[in-house]
């Protein structure tokens, strides 16, 4: 079954994907879908390159190694007990990125057992989550970041005028940046399902189904 939510997963589009956040962003109705699809491309080429200027400055190393030349602290911990919720990692300010061990080891096993590497490759899940998350890190510390600008004006009064982020584009970033830096063969939003699946496959019904509502590009807003 995961299989072939795998495989049907790999079907999107990077434009599908982009349908996928901004859906879940908060200004999504102030934002036209041209501008949807520029917004998009421009944080995914500018993690991209970014994940490029960090192997051009450290060479090809570990996440491990990247996290430490940039001043963050990167650590692994069992399953957080008592959340309610399967957390998969988190990145706290001011430098702390922590990554649970137990969820990770169960998607490497999944992916093992079902053969999927063919699919998705063989990046292990930790680093994958640890890059996602040294992203969010990078936006706090590299204040001109394309995702961290203010790109959407909210309103305007003469010479004042309030403008903020598109927090869907800190998420598109993130997943283009870890897909880059470590290799991985498919879109990161992928491995939402897969991480899901091993200890919530209703869970992991559910998101795949959401995930392909958005696919060949006629998807209506789901609430």
């Amino acid at each position: 079954m995961i299989r072939d939510w795998v495989e049907d997963l790999l079907t999107l589009t990077d434009e599908d994907w982009g349908r996928y956040a901004f859906n879940r962003d908060p200004f999504v109705g102030r934002i036209t879908q041209a501008s949807q699809s520029e917004y998009r491309q421009k944080a995914a080429d500018s993690a991209v390159a970014l994940a490029h200027s960090l192997r051009g400055e450290y060479g090809d190393n570990n996440i491990e190694f990247y996290a430490k030349q940039l001043g963050a602290s990167l650590l692994y911990k069992k399953e957080e007990s008592g959340s309610g919720y399967t957390m998969f990692a988190c990145y706290k300010e001011l430098n702390t990125i922590t990554v649970f061990l137990d969820n990770a080891e169960a998607t490497d096993k999944l992916v093992a057992e079902k053969e999927l590497q063919e699919l998705v490759g063989t990046v292990k899940t930790a680093d994958l989550l640890a890059a996602h998350e040294l992203y969010h890190y990078l936006e706090r510390i590299i204040p001109d970041i394309y995702t961290a600008q203010k790109h959407i004006t909210l309103w305007k009064l003469g010479p004042i005028e309030n403008r903020s982020r598109i927090i869907c584009l800190e998420e598109i970033g993130a997943m283009a940046f870890a897909k880059e830096l470590t290799g991985l063969k498919c879109s990161s939003y992928v491995f939402d399902v897969i991480m899901l699946y091993p200890r919530n496959p209703q869970r992991a019904k559910k998101l795949y189904e959401t995930f392909m509502g958005f696919g060949s590009g006629r998807s209506e807003r789901l609430c």
